[in-house]
């Protein structure tokens, strides 16, 4: 794949500064690599969190189920992404849909596009505009991060949409959070992949300015694989065919921050691209053809901060996404067929679009005698104004071409018709309300979000004439949460919490293509109800044992619905109940944590006749995991260790046909992985490390819901090389 200019500008950019500072670099420099890691207990309980309630508090004071990942700690492990951190904490495990790494919870299988998770950088919400999701894998990257803060459980009362399983907040670095200037970082793995990432910044009295830039390129995790297509050999056996996995992605993340009179000002620009290939297929039919499947983002996102007052405060904050999308696909291969039709020469579509979106916010806080209330409004705009093209060989207009005119190349109508120049907009209010602590002891906090979803939509595509409709959703989501300090070692939390997920662009107007089967006229918002328990216990200075117990009731789950034409559908409610025990340590130089999850399933119901229900059953993801973490530094030496260990997932009676068992067995075994990586430091500024990803080599797998003949094989061991410099 071709490299991207940037990585050229910023390499040169770096060996003439590097030079210059090896030069001028005092050799009796003695800070060791303590200065750098080592991070006590306290220290790590101490870090205060800001996404909980919008104002700063420490973990154990936050209404919310959440912990903080420092940037330290993310190196310390070597993560890649979001998903990497994810994946080794409390009730999170490894999913996987089409050619995507998601992130299931607490017994719940995540796939490709129902993402519910909400993603923050600074407090500014970060998903997609067409899908709704979270970019929670390697397109983004966390080399401009200070620290992650990780909610698990429902967010909806203070963020609003998508924020069902939790909230991820990115705070980005400033210039001062660097070593002195920046961090320059380049990682290679010896079979397929390589990564770059560059960090600088630099400040004076009035400003300050950070700039970053990612390049992440692999061949992925290619090999032979079952599919859909019903391919066979002589003997009238499904064969096998190579799956491709290729990825790329680039980065470019810019900051302007003030400070002293200007202190609360910023302004962010986010320039993302990245592009990928679709595994087994978007039918699941292993594309016999290559695609290229393209996509980018740009953001701009100003943010205003005036907390001077001790009374009386206010933030305002704006941000713009453009988010395009440049599909090359093919769903069937030559010779193919489905139920509507066969396929000469295969089945492919294009598609080269955009949609835009306005989001901003006004938010007030205000402070009587340490009784805060919080309260704000907050709307969006998303617009979509056609596509530049979209063609097909199939005639998706009216679905009426027969066979032997698939010779030809269609022009395809709009990809979101039903609102084509037509916007769709939300509006929220939300209020919060924090108690001081009542006798030293109790903390009362208690939010509530209104939010209301309208657009005008075309409802008459296939005629010459015009019919235009109406259409709200609106929900309402509180929260109410008491924080209990038995004494500085021992709290209580209990939490009660609602969120929601609307509709998205691409689950309501997709029409005249196959990527999509929207419904808009039958899918309603999804809605969870969620309520924890956790118990914080700092047994001495050098253990911190967390327990939480939930209970979460998850209703109207939108996916593709084959009893309903394929078409997306509310299906799923879930009922859910389970725990979470947590102990992290830190001794001399070891520091570590271990956690294992639950899950049991109470309750489901499902409307599409095709799935079997199962209501006491966890299906398509493990009931139970457990995750070790250790990482160890002696002198200019560290080794860190990582462990996961996914239970067995069961799949649904209606995930079986006859002969499947040779293809794939009834239930997915249990699996363990395990990462090492061992590290020196050269110099103070210098860093070498190795790391080993999945040290066993052991066959691990992901399971395929529905009656598919294959299961998602994760990677095989890899080493990476890492080299990290602080200048």
């Amino acid at each position: 794949m071709k490299k991207h200019w940037l990585i050229t500008l910023f390499l040169m950019f770096f060996l003439i500064y590097f030079c210059n500072y090896i030069i001028a670099t005092n050799q009796t420099d003695t800070l060791s690599i303590e200065d750098y890691y080592a991070m006590s207990l306290e220290e790590l309980m101490d870090i205060e969190v800001i996404s909980a309630s919008k104002i700063m508090q420490k973990q154990s004071d936050a209404p919310n189920i959440i912990t903080v990942i420092p940037q330290n700690k993310i190196n310390h492990f070597g993560s890649l992404s979001i998903n990497e951190v994810l994946y080794y904490q409390p009730g999170f495990h490894p999913s996987y849909d089409y050619e995507r790494r998601t992130i299931g919870f607490r017994g719940m299988f995540e796939g490709w596009n129902n993402n519910h998770y909400l993603m923050l950088i600074d407090g500014i919400p970060y998903n997609d505009n067409l899908y709704g999701t979270a970019y929670t894998w390697e397109i983004t990257p966390l080399i401009f991060t200070k620290s992650l803060e990780i909610i698990r459980g429902a967010g909806g009362a203070l963020y609003g949409s998508n924020a069902i399983n939790g909230v991820i907040t990115l705070n980005t670095n400033n210039a001062d959070d660097f070593d002195e200037f920046g961090i320059a970082r380049f990682r290679r793995e010896f079979q397929n992949s390589q990564i770059y990432d560059f960090a600088l910044g630099d400040e004076n009295k009035k400003f300050g300015m950070v700039l970053s830039f990612s390049y992440y390129e692999t061949d992925g995790n290619e090999y032979e694989s079952y599919d859909d297509s019903s391919r066979i050999d002589v003997n009238g056996e499904l064969i096998k065919t190579k799956i491709f996995d290729q990825r790329s992605n680039s980065y470019l993340f810019a900051k302007i921050y003030g400070k002293d009179k200007l202190e609360g000002l910023s302004f962010q620009f986010h320039e993302q691209h990245w592009s990928f290939r679709t595994g087994h297929g978007w039918l699941f039919k292993i594309p016999d053809q290559p695609e290229n499947m393209k996509e980018h983002r740009r953001i701009f996102a100003f943010k205003y901060i005036n907390d001077n007052n001790k009374l009386f405060n206010w933030e305002t904050a704006i941000r713009y996404q453009k988010h395009g999308i440049d599909w090359n696909m093919r769903y069937n291969i030559d010779g193919g067929s489905d139920k509507l039709f066969f396929y000469p020469r295969g089945l492919s579509e294009y598609l080269k679009t955009d949609a835009q979106d306005i989001w901003a916010r006004l938010q007030c806080d205000i402070n009587l005698n340490n009784h805060r209330i919080i309260t704000g409004i907050e709307g969006d705009i998303f617009l979509y104004n056609g596509d530049q093209e979209h063609t097909s060989n199939l005639e998706m207009n009216n679905w009426n071409t027969s066979p032997d005119t698939f010779f030809t190349t269609y022009n395809l109508d709009p990809w979101f018709e039903y609102i084509d120049g037509k916007p769709i907009k939300n509006v929220a209010i939300y209020m919060q309300f924090v108690s001081p602590k009542f006798f030293n002891k109790f903390q009362v906090t208690l939010s509530g979000r209104y939010d209301h979803m309208f657009f005008t939509y075309d409802s008459n595509l296939n005629n010459d004439t015009t019919q235009l409709k109406d259409k709200s959703y609106s929900m309402f989501t509180p929260r109410a949460a008491l924080v209990f300090s038995l004494n500085q070692d021992l709290s209580l939390k209990a939490i009660f919490g609602q969120a929601f997920r609307t509709p998205e662009p691409t689950e309501m107007f997709g029409s005249n293509t196959y990527t999509l089967a929207s419904n808009i006229e039958e899918v309603e918002p999804e809605k969870s109800t969620n309520f924890d328990i956790e118990l914080n216990w700092t047994i001495n200075n050098n253990i911190n044992f967390k327990l939480n117990g939930y209970w979460v009731n998850f209703e109207n789950i939108i996916a593709y619905s084959t009893a309903n034409a394929n078409l997306s559908t509310n299906i799923f409610s879930q009922e859910t109940a389970g725990f979470e025990a947590e102990i992290q340590i830190a001794y001399n130089n070891l520091t570590g944590f271990l956690n294992y999850s639950f899950a049991k399933r109470l309750n489901e119901n499902i409307t599409d006749t095709t799935i079997a229900v199962s209501k006491n059953t966890v299906t398509w993801a493990p009931a139970s995991t457990f995750n070790m973490g250790l990482y160890y530094n002696y002198r200019d030496f560290y080794t860190t260790i990582l462990f996961h260990y996914q239970g067995k997932v069961e799949r649904r009676e209606s995930d079986y046909y006859i002969g499947m068992e040779q293809y794939r067995p009834r239930t997915l075994d249990a699996w363990i992985n395990m990462d090492v990586k061992l590290a020196y430091k050269i110099t103070p500024k210098i860093e070498f490390g190795l790391q080993v990803k999945n040290l066993t080599n052991k066959e691990r797998f992901i399971v395929k819901n529905y009656a598919y003949p294959f299961d998602y094989r994760l990677e095989p061991r890899s080493v990476l090389l890492d080299l990290l410099f602080r200048f």
